[in-house]
């Protein structure tokens, strides 16, 4: 399958790079910025552009877009919600017209975490747990706002016959980081914002995941929420939701409940488990020191 990835220069696109070519697709890399360390050309062009994506999408199967501003500090809110709003747009549209099969969109778990923030004694607006991929969007500020109102946009491209998929990527963790997770001084890792659920996924997973959505035989639009199993800390799950999230409803008695996230829809649909989990992290740590 030959694939288009933008943001293919960037942290999750890199690994993502190599994960595609390792699966045996041609992959067409577009960035704002060049990255002579991959595997592949990268085209440097710029999406918000609305002309850009045409040529990018000559004789291409599908599309993984990974270019956007990451975060709500890349900028103020005007920058940061218009211009997702208009790269989004400028490829979707391409990406219609000119007949591609399938798209695959990072999103963001703050789609769904809501305005609660950092302070633990606020009420949780999670609607329930384990979370999975069906949780309503709450959109906890203008970041995750761009990023939903394009998974409206690829909802509707979805309709009118584009195979279209938006992950609600959590944090995504580099391999240097991860022995940090077990480190004591870094148990609230994932505590700026509690209704993150302290949700994280290994880089070289997600890039797993997206490799995973395009084997699989999917139609129509799909939202994934894909994390590892474990959360991000050393702290029981029962102990989690006791302290951070009590009130919210459980669909499981809490002593049944071994993670914050149910991916089973996931696994079902696309074959994709995490590899990495907190409990393979910790031999790591113990060889760091």
């Amino acid at each position: 399958m030959k694939v288009l990835l933008t943001g293919a220069a960037g942290r999750l696109g890199s690994v993502t790079c190599q994960a595609l070519v390792d699966a045996g697709h041609e992959v067409r890399g577009v960035d704002r910025r060049y990255n002579k360390d991959l595997p592949i050309r990268i085209d440097v062009a710029d999406l918000r552009d609305r002309n850009a994506p045409y040529a990018l999408l000559q004789g291409v199967d599908a599309v993984v877009h990974l270019a956007n501003h990451p975060h709500a500090g890349a900028g103020d809110a005007q920058t940061v919600f218009n211009e997702n709003i208009t790269m989004n747009f400028n490829l979707f549209e391409a990406a219609h017209q000119m007949g591609i099969a399938k798209l695959v969109f990072a999103s963001t778990v703050q789609v769904i975490a809501g305005d609660r923030g950092t302070d633990e004694s606020a009420p949780s607006q999670l609607p329930y747990l384990p979370l999975d991929s069906a949780v309503p969007a709450n959109p906890r500020n203008y970041y995750a706002q761009s990023k939903h109102f394009s998974e409206l946009l690829l909802e509707g491209y979805a309709r009118r016959g584009l195979t279209a998929t938006a992950v609600r990527f959590p944090a995504i963790i580099r391999p240097e980081y991860l022995p940090r997770l077990r480190a004591p001084s870094h148990k609230t890792l994932m505590r700026t914002v509690f209704d993150d659920a302290f949700m994280w996924l290994a880089v070289s997973d997600a890039a797993q995941f997206i490799v995973a959505i395009l084997a699989a035989p999917l139609q129509g639009f799909h939202i994934y929420l894909p994390a590892a199993p474990t959360p991000a800390t050393d702290m029981p799950v029962s102990e989690i939701i006791e302290r951070f999230l009590p009130g919210v409803p459980l669909r499981k008695p809490i002593n049944e409940l071994h993670s914050l996230v149910d991916i089973s829809a996931i696994t079902r649909d696309t074959g994709w488990t995490p590899r990495v989990t907190l409990e393979e992290i910790a031999p790591v740590a113990s060889s760091a020191r």
